[in-house]
């Protein structure tokens, strides 16, 4: 075997396996680990689903053999993260760049003997619906030549939603599935071993719930939701919620939401629910944004779209620690993101030409990568949604013709769907 690129420290290996037997102990996260996995050899590769911050711990404690994932690049910024994943032979991966040199290193993990996890969805889903996995998935599956593992985790976004700072007390549970084995891999067509994927990889966490009715057992169910629900159906106002315990309303018009033990929306007052749940509301503000921004595009407007004020800039070049810069307003125009500092006289303008990625991160963050270097900014107000500004730049993208620029998992490219609510 070839020597291995990312060998872990087994001090930190064993640190980590303890605390997350401890965490899935007292959470009660249950497994169905079929028994052909279990005696599975390494290597060999897992994909799973993604929705919360520990799912590669959660998907990867239950396995056999240790995991290497693949990780987003930008949370190695942190230097107690980076000290940490780095020893766990993380894999890092630039967001939204085509990345050869991560091929290479999956590839050398493999040939070293041990397995590699992957997130196909590329990102943590934000309403518990499987996002759009690209068919390229499968020219790496066919390149590496072993079995395919794939772990769905159920309950998770009930559990650990992307939006949240809170974990909730509800049934979790990961379903492992032998997608692959090494024969299959060598002779099935690369359209059956994508629809093998599709098939097993696909996660509705409305419908499961519909189906199983978990409780919920938070005081905080709707704390941060406007991370995600950023467009009040009612008002069509953007980032005018206010989220507190289990409800959030628009300070706009007042439209108001309890979320129930179920996790299911109702309305605390009396008028019309547009939606029970967030992957309805997902995806019609998503639609209706790209919309809103493409119109704003025909009409060659010069006016702000939106902006978020006072919010915190940190800036780094490809590879350097993130450094805090000032407090600016963000704007964002048809043709550009303008940050203007408030203890600054300098203005920074970013062109959608030379940007190369928006990514939101956790909580208020947004993540941009323009000219190879990173800019980081923080909203200063609770909850505010660093999520908008992916969506309403991939609508610019779109109609700029920069189609290889866009969010593979932004599911309204066409922006063709009706999106007025009777």
């Amino acid at each position: 075997m070839a020597k291995q690129n990312f060998e872990t420290k087994y001090y930190i290996r064993f640190f980590t396996f303890l605390v997350f037997s401890l965490f899935i102990f007292i959470f009660r996260i249950k497994k169905k680990l079929p028994r052909k996995i279990k005696k599975l050899k390494p290597p060999y590769l897992v994909l799973s689903n993604h929705v919360g911050t520990f799912d590669p711990f959660i998907a990867g404690h239950f396995l056999p053999h240790f995991t290497h994932f693949v990780s987003s690049d930008a949370v190695l910024r942190s230097k107690l993260v980076r000290f940490f994943l780095t020893r766990l032979g993380v894999i890092p991966k630039k967001k939204n760049i085509r990345d050869t040199k991560v091929i290479r290193d999956i590839i050398s993990v493999i040939n070293s003997g041990e397995c590699v996890g992957i997130f196909p969805e590329a990102v943590r889903n934000w309403s518990g619906t499987s996002f759009p996995i690209e068919k390229s998935i499968v020219k790496l599956i066919k390149m590496l030549n072993v079995p395919v593992v794939v772990p769905i985790l159920k309950g998770m976004n009930l559990f650990n939603p992307r939006w949240s700072k809170r974990l909730r007390y509800t049934k979790v549970e990961v379903e492992y599935n032998l997608l692959l084995n090494e024969t299959e891999t060598k002779i099935l067509a690369d359209d059956e071993i994508y629809k093998r994927l599709l098939e097993t990889l696909k996660h509705d966490e409305v419908e499961y719930q519909r189906k199983h009715k978990n409780k919920i057992y938070s005081s905080h169910k709707a704390e941060h939701i406007s991370h995600t629900l950023y467009v009040c159906p009612e008002c069509k106002s953007i980032d005018s919620f206010k989220c507190a315990g289990n409800s959030f309303f628009c300070t706009n018009c007042n439209y108001d939401i309890h979320i129930n033990k179920y996790g299911f929306f109702e309305r605390k007052t009396e008028g019309k629910l547009f939606f029970d749940n967030i992957r309805d509301w997902y995806d019609w503000e998503e639609n209706w944004l790209m919309k809103f921004v493409s119109d704003r595009f025909d009409e060659n407007s010069n006016e702000v779209i939106f902006e978020d004020k006072k919010s915190k800039i940190y800036h780094s070049y490809e590879k350097d620690n993130l450094n805090f810069i000032d407090i600016a307003d963000v704007k964002l125009f048809i043709n550009r993101i303008v940050i203007d500092y408030v203890n600054k006289t300098e203005i920074i303008s970013l062109d959608f030409d030379t940007l190369q990625t928006i990514n939101p991160q956790l909580q208020e963050r947004l993540e941009i990568f323009y000219n190879n270097e990173a800019y980081r900014i923080i909203g200063t107000q609770p909850g505010v949604s660093a999520l908008k500004w992916e969506v309403a730049v991939n609508a610019i993208w779109k109609k700029a013709g920069q189609i290889n620029k866009l969010s593979p998992y932004i599911k309204s490219s066409e922006v063709d769907i009706a999106l007025e609510l009777a």
